[in-house]
């Protein structure tokens, strides 16, 4: 039996998702936790590695060969999350972080982009090639199949639907503009 395991994160607006997983979509344990996203970002990544760390010590006929990230504005190209408009982090280099932590080959996506390659390797788009999931949470967004391939995109942000301006006048949005379509969806945020 395999007993190599990935970390998968999916960091939130307001809640962040963690687990260990294997090679065939088995999930070991998971754990949800508040983002916070007014503190430092190394305050959610002590807090993971904490959790983490001690669930591998006492199973540890398990080998973490990865570490896999979902997070809002998180750049697949750079390993970058960048300047999130619903977390006040700024730029980070998150990918960086977890590797000083876990010692192991690490990768970042945009959180929509990890729900669509879910879907694609373990869920009800198994078959398909070409498909568009839509994530609704603290902030809108989407991941694009086509052609069997997930759309980066030439800056790593393609799917942000979230951002698209849909009124020149619209409401206020987080990341600085106005008339984008997120704030028409969360109207009791804005």
């Amino acid at each position: 039996m395999d007993s190599s395991v990935v970390l998968g994160i999916d960091i939130g607006g307001t809640n962040t998702v963690y687990g260990f997983i294997s090679r065939d979509g088995h999930i070991y344990t998971h754990e949800e936790i508040p983002t916070r996203g007014q503190e430092p970002v190394s305050d959610l990544v002590d807090r993971i590695e904490t959790r983490t760390h001690q669930f591998l010590k006492n199973n540890s006929e398990l080998d973490l060969f990865g570490v896999g990230i979902g997070a809002p504005n998180g750049n697949h190209f750079t390993g970058m999350i960048a300047d999130p408009p619903n977390l006040s982090w700024g730029n980070v280099d998150i990918v960086k972080l977890f590797k000083e932590r876990f010692d192991c080959e690490t990768s970042l996506t945009n959180d929509a982009n990890a729900a669509a390659l879910g879907e694609k390797y373990f869920g009800v788009a198994k078959d398909m090639n070409d498909f568009i999931v839509i994530t609704l949470g603290t902030g809108l967004g989407s991941g694009i199949f086509s052609g069997g391939r997930l759309l980066y995109g030439h800056d790593g942000f393609a799917g942000e639907m979230g951002h698209m301006p849909i009124e020149d006048e619209g409401r206020n949005c987080n990341c600085g503009n106005k008339g984008c379509l997120e704030p028409l969806c969360f109207s009791e945020r804005y």
